[in-house]
């Protein structure tokens, strides 16, 4: 018994709340009194913690380890458990939920994928699907802090969505569109749910199919569902997605998807941060050149706005310089997301034009993909409605979701 928590306890150094402890931290709390032989304190805590929180299907199974190794000597947790799939499952969240502890990979370090991210947006959720774990980030400040993280559940045959009805969680860069009430939702779908836009503008380049991916939360009578368990969704436990909510605002929350998520240093982080600015600085400044070549050079030959392709585009763009003494454009609130499994890159901006006889203002989206030569290219660019502004909370509720 001791040896099978040695590794775990590794991981322990969660500052326990003596008001409210999450539950998580409860169990992390009795196993490290197992690693310390303290096996009477540890069963009296999961006697507690699975008699207020009886469908805490992993406390349910340590509790049983710490009962047998009365009578038995185990070296694995599940022992008492015959199904063999239910075993993997729970010995997959055991070990997802420790290593995510004091995890010192991500300590005072920034997500790659988080390039940069305007001040606009308050909040971004980062999620690592190979780790089972949402991350929250708070950016109000300079740079995105890390507040909360979470344990999650995702699709039953794994990441990387493709197809309708494949079962998997996709991966890449997408927004909360809406907030949808547990009364209006089936059961299943716990305390709520927040739809994301999938499939995007890139996932549908690519082919990909689906629909209906969503953050939600678990029936009624279950805590948590194991890493692998949802139709394709990202699932929290029920009051952990309420406390996830009050810091979602609508439109404007990015929630990027990935596996093995890369995490930076601060100040190679604000190095990296740099080098992303450039990319698009570059563009900005070459279109008011009215070098239209070189303009053109940051687009694929695969680019479309859903009705030009490149041709016609360049075309276009070729007509409308040669009546142009000047072009002045202004990009305000710019964020640059990347996948965390592709070379794309997704721009979000309030754009600015002004010429000699036009001017315009509009939200915009572009997805980049470094294509096979090495450079970055636009391959898609169209408005979007304007993101709804920031709210603050109101009693656990933004004011956008009751709108």
């Amino acid at each position: 018994m001791k040896f099978l928590y040695s590794i775990l306890v590794v991981f322990y150094s969660v500052a326990l709340s003596a008001a409210s402890p999450h539950p998580e931290d409860r169990l992390l709390d009795a196993i490290y009194d197992i690693q310390a032989s303290n096996l009477s304190t540890a069963e009296s805590k999961l006697q507690s913690l699975v008699t207020e929180i009886p469908d805490f299907k992993l406390a349910q199974l340590v509790y049983a380890d710490v009962l047998s190794s009365k009578v038995n000597s185990i070296s694995l947790p599940g022992t008492g458990i015959e199904d063999g799939l239910q075993k993997s499952l729970l010995l997959k969240e055991i070990k997802n939920r420790y290593l995510a502890v004091n995890d010192q990979h991500i300590s005072n370090h920034i997500p790659s994928v988080l390039a940069r991210i305007d001040d606009y947006y308050q909040h971004a959720v980062v999620i690592d699907l190979s780790k089972s774990r949402l991350y929250l980030f708070d950016n109000t400040q300079q740079i995105p802090t890390l507040i909360k993280d979470f344990f999650i559940s995702m699709g039953r045959s794994g990441a990387g969505k493709i197809t309708e009805g494949d079962l998997k969680t996709p991966l890449g860069v997408y927004f909360v569109q809406s907030y949808i009430a547990a009364d209006q939702l089936a059961d299943k779908y716990g305390a709520g749910a927040y739809p994301i836009n999938y499939p995007n503008a890139w996932d549908r380049l690519n082919g990909k199919t689906g629909h209906g991916i969503w953050l939600h939360g678990t029936r009624s009578g279950t805590y948590n569902r194991p890493p692998l368990a949802s139709e394709g969704c990202v699932v929290l436990p029920n009051q952990d997605l309420l406390d996830l909510g009050e810091h979602i605002d609508l439109k404007n929350t990015p929630v990027l998807i990935g596996e093995n998520i890369e995490w930076l240093a601060i100040d190679l982080w604000q190095q990296y941060q740099s080098k992303i600015n450039q990319l698009h600085t570059q563009w900005k400044t070459d279109w008011e050149s009215l070098n239209v070549d070189n303009y053109l050079s940051h687009y694929s030959a695969r680019f479309t706005n859903g009705k030009k392709n490149f041709s016609s585009w360049s075309d276009h763009k070729r007509r409308v310089a040669r009546h142009k003494s000047f072009v002045n454009v202004k990009l305000t609130n710019v964020s640059l997301l990347l996948h965390p499994n592709e070379d794309v890159l997704v721009a979000t901006f309030l754009q600015t034009y002004t010429s000699d006889n036009f001017s315009s203002q509009s939200w915009k989206r572009q997805y980049w993909n470094k294509e096979s030569d090495g450079q970055w290219r636009i391959v898609f660019e169209g408005k979007i409605s304007a993101p709804i502004a920031p709210q603050l909370a109101v009693n656990g509720v933004n004011v956008e979701k009751m709108q």
